[in-house]
């Protein structure tokens, strides 16, 4: 048995322990990864298992404790998180995790590691090895598309009437490449600040052009326009046969044209056309929302989202908890790891 830690550095090491453990979705490539790292989220790491028999993996972001807004001895210490996305560990033998598990806390000891959080991939379901492993919750559900059969069909009559709609208006959907990442963007982070979005969520052009340059192909950007005037963008990733909604805006004077539903609908169609199997939507910023209910109306296919809290240094952990209360940084007291707060 071979247990590897690799980092982004290691790039076809990194590619053949994805291969080997059957591991293709895109929320585990290196490309996805570097440009969460250059935006501070984390230093992303890969825990390789093999045996000979079972192989599995396990991608996380590793954050440096010394960043926590109060005084503590712990600051050569780590946490560590699951990427933005969907991701948690993968085996191609479930009947390991535990051992497998045993093993990835052996290395996050040596690491200097003591909590982390995991979010688990819904399309994917691998939550389910794990829960005798460390504790896993549900959290929520997501929605998605299945791209066998005819795609617009399947669309609800709402979201057929709608994209008709648009095409009436004159809407035209086209993937578009790199020289139009400046207008995505500013019509992004114009988008997020209509919608009161949390910090998080405005991300700058430099994220999307390393994600592009990461992803190449598997980076889509999909556009919607009246006579070149931009009506919407969604920027989706390509995983092996899985296409991902990662992010989407629109322009509210062109808000009349109804234009989404129809850049949806067409890159459901096109991820169809390039061997996808399903279109993942993903689920709303805070539970079934708004952006959950609008993502609803087109499958009535959904996923069940699970998270994971591994504790690894149950000593250091209380002990930075007890520090983060008395210093009032801890806010929802179901928040973890504890010590730290979403404030």
């Amino acid at each position: 048995m071979t247990t590897t830690l690799l980092t982004l550095d290691q790039t076809d090491a990194w590619r053949a322990a994805l291969a080997r453990a059957g591991v293709n979705d895109v929320y585990y490539r290196t490309g996805y990864l570097r440009p969460l790292r250059d935006r501070g989220e984390g230093d992303p790491h890969l825990f390789v298992y093999d045996d000979g028999n079972t192989a599995a993996v396990h991608v996380t972001l590793l954050r440096p404790l010394s960043a926590l807004p109060f005084a503590h001895p712990h600051g050569d210490r780590f946490d560590a998180i699951s990427p933005y996305g969907y991701s948690g560990p993968l085996c191609s033998d479930p009947k390991h995790a535990t051992k497998i598990w045993a093993a990835w806390n052996k290395i996050a000891r040596e690491q200097n590691i003591v909590a982390e959080f995991v979010r688990f991939h819904p399309l994917l379901a691998n939550h389910a090895a794990w829960v005798d492993a460390f504790e896993v919750r549900r959290a929520g559900r997501t929605v998605w598309m299945d791209l066998a059969g005819d795609v617009e069909n399947n669309l609800g009559k709402s979201r057929r009437r709608d994209a008709n709609y648009a095409r009436r208006q004159g809407v035209v959907i086209e993937r578009v490449g790199v020289d139009y990442l400046p207008a995505f963007g500013a019509m992004y982070r114009a988008t997020m600040a209509q919608r009161e979005a949390d910090d998080y969520y405005f991300f700058d052009d430099d994220y999307f052009a390393t994600l592009s340059d990461g992803l190449s192909d598997d980076f889509w950007l999909m556009r919607a326009h009246v006579d070149d005037v931009d009506c919407s963008y969604a920027l989706c990733l390509r995983g092996g046969d899985l296409l991902h909604y990662h992010l989407s805006c629109s322009a509210e004077a062109m808000a009349e044209t109804r234009s989404v539903n129809l850049l949806l609908s067409e890159t459901a169609q096109r991820g169809q056309q390039a061997g996808c199997k399903r279109f993942h939507l993903g689920g709303g910023y805070r539970g079934e929302d708004s952006l959950f209910a609008f993502k609803a109306r087109f499958s009535p296919h959904r996923a069940d989202f699970h998270i994971g809290r591994a504790v690894h240094d149950e000593a250091i952990v209380d002990e930075l908890t007890a520090v983060a209360r008395e210093n009032d940084v801890t806010g929802d007291g179901d928040f973890f790891p504890p010590y730290r707060s979403r404030r």
